[in-house]
């Protein structure tokens, strides 16, 4: 008789757990639905218009159809308060992807915080890279470089990247703050 690992076990045992973390709602949910709540949640978490084909789907298994009517003025309600400056800025200073789920009306608010805030997490990328190039070059001037020529080409570079980086904090300093 062959002996099967503990670990062999325990990782079947985790299949169906992981296979239901991907539906979208669990029977009780689907059963039990407020679809405009269901439709208010997503939509203030700036989720794609897909995700109630999620739902669909997950609840499909149940014999239960979403309300779709229901399920979209609730998303379209939970919009407004996803589609604002503030969120926008905050994805954007997050370095996520846009997300395009704001309707014509509300895009212009959401469009201007991502640029902001994605603008502020590319300088601070690459302020951060700089700076890092910065204490490379200066370690490397501290453990000492016996050729001359190579020596004026690393104090060149460190006061290029010291430049560079004051450029960045100035540019960084001069953006909408939060």
């Amino acid at each position: 008789m062959t002996r099967m690992p503990c670990r062999a076990i325990v990782g079947w045992l985790m299949v169906p757990l992981l296979l239901s973390a991907c539906a979208s709602m669990n029977r009780n949910q689907c059963v039990s639905a407020d679809w405009y709540a269901v439709g208010l949640e997503d939509g203030a978490r700036g989720r794609p218009l897909e995700r109630l084909g999620d739902h669909r789907r997950a609840c499909a298994e149940f014999g239960v159809a979403p309300d779709a009517a229901r399920y979209l003025a609730g998303r379209d309600e939970g919009l407004k308060s996803f589609c604002t400056y503030d969120r926008g800025y905050a994805s954007g200073r997050a370095g996520h992807a846009h997300s395009a789920v704001c309707p014509a009306a509300l895009a212009a608010n959401y469009d201007a915080g991502y640029r902001d805030g994605r603008q502020r997490y590319e300088l601070t990328q690459r302020l951060d890279s700089v700076q890092g190039q910065i204490r490379e070059s200066k370690a490397a001037l501290k453990a000492g470089i016996p050729d001359r020529r190579e020596r004026a080409r690393q104090v060149e570079r460190l006061e290029d990247l010291t430049r560079e980086a004051e450029q960045l904090e100035q540019a960084l300093a001069g953006l909408p703050g939060r």
